[in-house]
């Protein structure tokens, strides 16, 4: 069985979350609202039903997934329910200025495209990989048990996992979640790095 020890999810976590902290400082600049992240920790799993678990209460979910390509691959994924959505796209289009016209599905993946550049920037830079983004892809679904099923799709591997959510200082009601999913080889570029817990 595949398995992660305690200091490879310690460092693993540590250059996650340096690139979740970079996420929420470009999803401020792109709101105009402070936001930061909630802790999160990274797993070593073949299904997760933790997701269906913890976030069956999602409904009507907007999903925006980034591929990533390269040395290793991966995927992101920035939740929002209906209201979050709204409210980003309203506080988004308000930061662009009066004039701003952009619909909202256009808001939300340019969010997308530059808060999932900033992990993978993170994680190439700290783990000396050549990786980047594919162009962000809109899914609308019916609840997390949808987004569970399509998650989990072709997996017949390990994969490492890991979860946050933004937080808006203002809008304390609203907190997106953002999920990576990363092939297990991630952890080969963790242990040849010379970073330190």
């Amino acid at each position: 069985m595949a398995s992660i020890t305690v200091n490879e999810k310690k460092l693993m976590s540590k250059i996650i979350n340096h690139g979740y902290n970079h996420a929420a400082k470009s999803f401020s600049s792109m709101t105009g609202q402070k936001v930061t992240i909630e802790g999160s920790e990274v797993e070593l799993c073949s299904k997760h039903d933790y997701l269906k678990d913890n976030l069956d209460h999602l409904k009507n979910i907007t999903v925006l997934q980034t591929d990533v390509i390269g040395q290793i691959q991966g995927a992101s994924y920035l939740i929002f329910n209906e209201q979050e959505k709204i409210t980003v796209s309203e506080m988004t289009s308000a930061a662009f200025g009066p004039n701003s016209k952009l619909e909202d599905d256009v808001i939300l993946m340019e969010i997308d495209n530059i808060i999932s550049a900033a992990v993978i920037t993170e994680l190439s830079n700290s783990l000396k990989l050549s990786i980047y983004g594919d162009v962000p892809q809109l899914y609308q679904l019916k609840d997390i048990h949808d987004f569970h099923k399509y998650i989990n799709e072709g997996n017949s591997d390990y994969y490492l996992l890991t979860r946050t959510k933004f937080i808006f200082e203002n809008h304390t009601s609203i907190s997106p979640i953002f999920i990576w999913k990363m092939d297990k080889m991630l952890i080969e570029f963790v242990n040849a790095t010379s970073l330190k817990i």
